[in-house]
């Protein structure tokens, strides 16, 4: 667990990404994401789609699973692409989504596509199962947070601190629950770490900061995630989980709502990704004369016609 930890604070601090592109959930959508990365200039966009990013690293939000009936081959496109970016000096990094946590715990059966029940083999439960080839050697690798250059990467929220809520999270705690999320997944523990189960303040869980979709989210979340972002020293959170119409941010520019519903299984909405760019982020795929930077984003009062709690 010691040898984890170390692994997981080197991991958790990379540094010196000139370019970052977060993509948010692909909910088992093959063409909705390539498309999109295709677009991002980060794979050919003809067959083979081979990585074309050079030291760009991909940040996938999590939730690649459930829905649609293209999970395998949105999880093969992700492998291979880690491992070709990784020879470029780029890199892929995937984060663990509440889906993910769902099927490693034998819970998803009623967001899984008729056609997908049998994608990973007769009993999807067992294919998924910790300690299982597939979490053992894919989504042991996935993060719960990835903090890279100014800006932490997270499937719905912060987590709370090492004494559980309202304590701040430190760059040390975040580490360790990536290193637990690791072990369980490898099944060297029994349960999933507290964090990962259902919870308001859940990292894969919480909607405060992406529900209502495109709105602000309340004065006092807003207030506590620049305290958790303070705690850890970046600039802003980006999240997935909750589909928004398009890609925007709230809480004066320091939380990014990047879950477009782009699966044809969800919404079928925009192809959409967020370049975080030397420090500045903006809109990749959004049609000309819409707001794409951080400014003109944060200026927008972008919202739904509907209030969507999305599992």
């Amino acid at each position: 667990m010691f040898f984890g930890l170390i692994v997981s604070l080197l991991l958790l601090s990379r540094v010196a990404a000139r370019r970052v592109v977060a993509v948010g959930d692909l909910h088992g959508d093959l063409g909705a994401s390539l498309l999109t990365l295709s677009n991002c200039g980060l794979i050919s966009k003809e067959a083979p789609h081979r990585w074309t990013g050079g030291s760009t690293t991909l940040v996938q939000l999590g939730d690649l699973l459930d829905r649609g009936c293209e999970e395998p081959e949105v999880l093969e496109l992700l492998k291979s692409l880690r491992t070709e970016a990784r020879a470029a000096g780029g890199d892929v990094v995937t984060l663990l989504g509440n889906h993910e946590i769902l099927n490693v715990c034998g819970q998803a059966a009623n967001f899984v596509h008729p056609k997908a029940m049998d994608s990973f083999g007769p009993d999807r439960f067992a294919a998924f199962a910790p300690g299982s080839p597939l979490a053992r050697d894919f989504f042991a690798e996935c993060l719960v947070v990835a903090i890279i250059d100014d800006t932490a990467y997270v499937h719905a929220a912060l987590p709370a601190g090492p004494s559980g809520w309202p304590s701040l999270p430190t760059r040390e705690s975040i580490a360790e629950l990536n290193a637990a999320a690791s072990a369980w997944l490898r099944g060297e523990s029994s349960s999933p770490p507290k964090a990962l189960q259902p919870d308001h303040h859940s990292p894969v869980w919480n909607r405060a900061y992406s529900s209502p979709s495109g709105l602000e989210p309340a004065q006092h979340h807003c207030q506590d995630v620049k305290k958790a972002l303070a705690s850890i020293g970046v600039r802003r959170m980006v999240v997935g989980h909750t589909p928004q119409d398009q890609i925007n941010c709230a809480c004066d520019g320091t939380v990014w709502r990047c879950d477009t519903g782009m699966s044809a299984f969800v919404m079928s909405g925009a192809c959409e990704a967020l370049e975080v760019n030397d420090g500045v982020a903006r809109v990749l795929g959004r049609a000309e004369g819409e707001p794409c930077t951080e400014e003109e984003c944060a200026a927008e009062n972008l919202s739904l016609d509907y209030d969507l709690f999305y599992n």
